[in-house]
């Protein structure tokens, strides 16, 4: 039965997006990607049933699939090379070959190692990401369907891309699900690179000059980022023999053993989870299409970053490798959390939100107790519903007022109200009790206590964090937009958004449940599980007497503020100093002096890459 589901989640979505290639109705293809998320949703519910288990598998433990996978160590980085060589992007060529060089190594030193018994394991961190990617894939794929048309239409296109655009989308789900389930590190390896080149392909869509400058930066760092992960691939089967995963991990094998090899498997996470210094490609992801940023920040690639971390987490805990990636991740948390506040563009400020709480959830791999992965479990899930929905929603308004500027967002409420309450609700939902992203954190910063660094860092971010997304949500509720309301959207665009954003609610009201669901035996939420209730009826008893202010308050007229001047017949101005008409305008202030990105990166960049520096020396030395 479990190779069944399996085959659903992962050739379902590959065979749909090969028939998506050539499908020229846009009506068959919407119900081809509507039929697939469905198919995901249901294959992800069944999977939920039926797990744990550990179990063998034709699909991705057989000699063919192994076959597969080995061509894949040369064909990727082979693409990526020719990619290279065309754009003329030195590091492209330089990273690619490498890949290629340690895959040709790999083929002629190491021994051939025997298939997995079990090479299919779904246990409680694989399930987690099989369920964000099921539900919030699947959520931005249909939403795709109405945005990638209205986005053409705005670029004038003659000819649709949107059958390679959906191609990629869906195979893209399957690499996901594929790597969540597989047991075998060279398996996993394969669906790694899958990802880089799906996102390279993603980012690039437009094919604009800036979306091909953003496309190869994403590749060039992946591309290290898999140097780094099949040079720890090679160095784990020369010293200790092994391919299934579940052994590496085994904490008793790295008794007395190099850390290195675990060293470099965590860098390889924390590039492809966009940690600083490497959180550039992930900030240029912003120039594709909505859904794609959507993608990549809250259910695909950036998570397979802090799925491996996570997945490492028992062998680093009490390790001095496990130390320094804890103080890299809280770090990238906080430094993160300051540039966000910085920030005017609503899509960069979801950007380094992402970057920062990647860098708790590695934090907590990094501490690699049972409370700090249990805190990183549910992070890693509350977190995917809700910026999927934070970015459909700033997607969905950007469409409709024309900026994505928080700015030109005030009073967004007036324009476009669905879409901007459930980005207010999503957003408050990141800070507020008894939700599930405040509860992870909670437990973090529990599991966390014996060690100062980590505690300041951690209360620092999330100190930072209420002050951004409490100025996010007030703007986009607060003063009136001078344009009329839009037209409803359509239930391509509100459903997905509606979908996402029950499920932010219900799964941070459902934290203790996760954790007793994914990783059954730890406590880390328990002791928070009993205020919960009464946590809960006081902020929905908020929430409706805010609604309620709120709508009583945009049925009164509004005043021009007195500004110290005389009224003016001019809307908008007031007669100030020298009898002149000056401009009343209002806006956030976002202290560019104190968290302006151009310092501020250079600075946390340097400190940051120290931090990995040091990850790698500690495990040599």
């Amino acid at each position: 039965m479990s190779e069944a589901y399996i085959g659903l989640l992962v050739l379902w979505p590959l065979a749909a997006g090969l028939t998506c290639l050539v499908l020229t109705s846009p009506g068959a293809r919407s119900a081809l990607v509507l039929s697939t998320g469905i198919a995901l949703a249901v294959g992800g519910l069944a999977m939920a049933v039926n797990a744990p288990f550990a179990a063998p598998s034709a699909l991705l433990g057989s000699e063919t699939a192994l076959h597969i996978a080995e061509g894949a160590a040369f064909v990727l980085p082979a693409y990526f090379l020719i990619r290279g060589l065309l754009a003329k992007h030195w590091l492209v060529i330089v990273f690619a070959l490498g890949q290629l060089a340690l895959a040709a190594y790999g083929a002629a030193a190491m021994p051939h190692a025997a298939l997995v018994q079990n090479a299919a394991v779904c246990d409680g961190l694989s399930l987690a990401l099989v369920l964000v990617v099921c539900f919030a894939g699947s959520f931005i794929a249909i939403f795709a369907l109405p945005y990638m048309r209205r986005h053409e239409e705005h670029l004038r296109l003659r000819v649709s891309k949107q059958p390679g655009f959906f191609m990629i989308l869906l195979a893209f789900l399957g690499f996901m699900n594929g790597l969540a389930l597989s047991n075998d590190i060279r398996v996993f390896a394969a669906f790694y690179e899958a990802t880089t080149l799906c996102s390279f392909l993603l980012i690039g869509h437009d094919k604009t000059e800036i979306a091909t400058k953003n496309a190869l930066r994403a590749l060039w760092m992946n591309c290290l980022g898999g140097m780094f992960l099949h040079g720890g691939i090679l160095l784990i089967q020369q010293g200790h023999g092994l391919v299934d995963i579940h052994e590496i991990v085994d904490p008793a094998v790295w008794a007395g053993a190099s850390m290195l090899p675990m060293a470099l498997l965590a860098l390889a996470g924390c590039v492809k989870a966009a940690q600083m210094p490497f959180q550039s490609w992930l900030l240029g992801a912003m120039v594709a299409p909505t859904p794609v940023s959507a993608l990549l920040h809250s259910s695909t690639m950036v998570k397979v970053g802090v799925f491996l971390c996570l997945r490492l987490g028992p062998v680093l805990m009490g390790s001095t490798t496990g130390r320094v990636l804890a103080l890299a991740g809280a770090f990238t948390f906080f430094a993160a959390s300051a540039l966000a506040l910085g920030q005017s563009n609503a899509k960069k400020i979801l950007a380094y939100s992402t970057i920062a709480n990647l860098g708790l959830i590695i934090a907590c791999a990094g501490l690699g107790t049972p409370v700090a992965l249990a805190a990183g479990v549910v992070l890693l899930v509350i977190h995917a519903a809700t910026k999927a929905l934070l970015f459909l929603c700033v997607g969905d308004m950007e469409q409709v007022v024309g900026s994505r500027d928080l700015e030109d967002l005030r009073g967004a409420v007036q324009k476009a109200p669905t879409t901007a309450l459930a980005a207010a609700a999503g957003a408050l939902g990141m800070i507020l009790p008894p939700l599930g992203m405040l509860m992870g954190k909670w437990a973090a910063i529990e599991a966390s206590l014996n060690n100062p660094a980590l505690l300041v860092l951690m209360a620092l971010g999330s100190a930072l964090a209420v002050v951004c997304w409490v100025r996010f949500s007030g703007t986009l509720l607060a003063g009136r937009s001078a344009s009329p309301s839009a037209a409803p959207s359509s239930i391509l665009t509100s459903g997905p958004i509606l979908g996402l954003l029950f499920g932010a609610i219900g799964l941070g009201m459902a934290a203790p449940w996760i954790n007793a669901l994914l990783l059954p035996g730890t406590s880390a939420l328990a002791g928070g599980w009993g205020l919960i209730p009464s946590l809960f009826v006081t902020a929905m008893l908020g929430w409706i007497i805010g609604m309620k202010v709120l709508a009583r308050q945009s049925s009164v007229r509004l005043a021009t503020p007195y500004i110290g001047g005389l009224p003016s017949r001019e809307p908008g101005t007031f007669v100030g100093a020298l009898g002149k008409n000056w401009t009343l305008s209002e806006g956030n202030e976002y202290a560019e002096e104190l968290f302006g990105e151009p310092r501020l990166t250079r600075v946390a960049g340097v400190l940051a890459g120290a931090l990995l520096l040091a990850l790698v020396g500690g495990a040599i030395i």
